[in-house]
């Protein structure tokens, strides 16, 4: 809860006692004026926003009564006693529940980043002319991608820095429908407030710096990998975040907001996982091939020879850290890869040919499953009876679903084979999926997130601080060939950090 909220409730919950005590029109009249001053108080410095509705709903109703009672007629008018308690209860009551509402769903600072250059932000429109569109079978439209890319910037205290989810009420209202709730929910993520700005001057402090690209998981967007991607950008990295049309809850393009269920191909079949990860690795190709001419300075000027293209990496979470690893294995171009916590869908030929790579996996089912080689799948004979029968009408037959089963084991075995080569299998204790992404910063109460199944006892906070430490570490070593901060110490500096040793 921000600091004139809360004031303005407490202001709220003193007036309350004052009903019981006989009251001067002056008192009456002052303590409203009170409550209208911290209220625009609150409104400039905060933000007006629905969960403080009955807070804002009890300033008006207590003007109005102060103005009544400041009437001669009704001045020495006596109030019920009964009245009186029913009033104060349930004001009360309303004023629990909008503080509840306040701290569960609050408007929560993104994380400051920990290295030395200031952020700017630049979002581009790409478009890849050498591709349809794949999510639209049904059109011969190309395939479409908007990049947010996060750089280290030259300080400029004159302009403000940029606001959560591009400033975008229909991204958010979007993003929002596309997990069925009520689109309203979020509304309040336009008051938060990122630490990167738009249209800062690039760094001269380097010649050029190197590039990790940023890939998002299924369903939400490249927005909420901010605060790792500010981060990695103050420590001296071009972060190029890749929104993924129609992967992506939503995508704002300069003309037009474009939905994931906008989407019309069917890819008939009931895991399109895979197809899907070759076509976001795909879009992170098509973008690495569109760095190269920036850095040409065939497009944009701004990174005309600030791009070492010859030391890339990629990071991706869920779908996206799936994508990290498609590229390790199949992009030359990629010289690290980091996977937060995604599910494989293919199995490198030789473990030992593939760039760097490290994965963090979530402690709540994620690591076991690597460190027991277990298919992410159930077995079809230990499922109950109703599962099987659920799996036979997605699948169509035991030998089908038998069939995926195997492919998804010799894929965890791969990627198991792959960590036990380059020894960087991580966890942290009571960490779970979403805490990789700013999204387990959505929800204040841990009670909420664990109902809405985000769970793990760590703190959002600390789990991103653990997740940005970590990867900052990684890059350094293999982009950078640094070794400041190496990944024994931060096991040593985070205790919740722990490697996974694969036998």
């Amino acid at each position: 809860m921000r600091t004139f909220e809360a004031v303005l409730i407490l202001v709220n919950v003193f007036s309350l006692f004052l009903i019981f005590k006989k009251q001067s029109k002056a008192v009456r009249l002052g303590t409203a004026g009170v409550h209208l001053s911290v209220l625009l108080i609150h409104g400039a410095v905060d933000g007006f926003r629905y969960q403080m509705m009955f807070a804002y709903l009890f300033v008006i109703l207590f003007t109005v009564f102060a103005l009544v009672k400041a009437n001669d007629r009704f001045h020495e008018t006596k109030t019920p006693s009964g009245l009186k308690v029913a009033t104060v209860g349930i004001s009360f009551a309303f004023l629990l529940l909008t503080s509840f509402l306040a701290y569960t769903l609050p408007v929560f600072k993104l994380p400051k980043p920990t290295g030395t250059y200031d952020v700017g932000i630049k979002y581009l429109h790409l478009i890849d002319k050498k591709r349809i569109d794949p999510f639209l079978d049904t059109s011969t439209k190309n395939r479409e991608l908007m990049v947010k890319v996060y750089y280290p910037a030259k300080m400029d205290n004159t302009k403000s820095v940029s606001r959560y989810f591009h400033n975008s009420p229909g991204l958010i209202r979007s993003f929002t429908a596309f997990y069925n709730v009520p689109n309203f929910v979020f509304d309040h993520l336009l008051l938060v407030r990122t630490n990167s700005t738009e249209g800062l001057q690039l760094s001269k402090q380097q010649q050029n710096y190197p590039v990790v690209l940023f890939s998002h998981g299924a369903g939400t967007s490249m927005e909420v990998q901010t605060s790792q991607s500010e981060d990695l950008a103050s420590h001296g990295y071009i972060v190029v975040a890749i929104d993924h049309t129609y992967v992506s809850a939503a995508t704002v393009f300069p003309d037009r907001i474009v939905s994931a269920r906008e989407a019309t191909t069917d890819f008939n079949t009931v895991e399109p996982a895979e197809i899907i990860t070759q076509i976001m690795a795909d879009d992170a190709a098509f973008v690495i091939e569109q760095l190269g001419e920036m850095n040409d300075g065939k497009s944009d000027s701004l990174f005309d020879g600030k791009l070492d293209i010859e030391k890339i990496g990629i990071i991706g979470h869920s779908v996206g850290g799936a994508v990290a690893y498609n590229l390790a294995i199949n992009d030359s171009r990629v010289k690290a890869a980091i996977n937060l916590d995604g599910r494989v869908y293919i199995t490198p030929e030789d473990p030992k040919n593939m760039a760097a790579f490290l994965m963090l996996a979530s402690d709540k089912y994620h690591v076991q499953t690597l460190q027991d080689r277990q298919s992410l799948l159930k077995n079809f004979e230990g499922m109950t009876s109703e599962e099987q029968k659920n799996i036979l009408f997605m699948y169509g037959s035991p030998e089908a679903y038998a069939e995926a089963y195997n492919k998804d084991f010799q894929n965890v075995v791969g990627l198991t084979d792959v960590l036990k080569v380059s020894g960087n299998l991580f966890t942290i204790e009571g960490s779970d999926h979403m805490k990789f992404t700013d999204i387990g910063l959505f929800i204040g109460a841990s009670q909420l997130r664990e109902f809405i199944g985000i769970g793990g006892k760590t703190d959002p906070v600390k789990c991103l601080a653990i997740t940005k430490s970590l990867t900052v570490a990684f890059f350094d070593q293999h982009l950078k060939g640094e070794n400041k901060a190496t990944l024994e110490s931060l096991l040593k500096k985070y205790p919740a950090l722990k490697r996974i040793d694969l036998q």
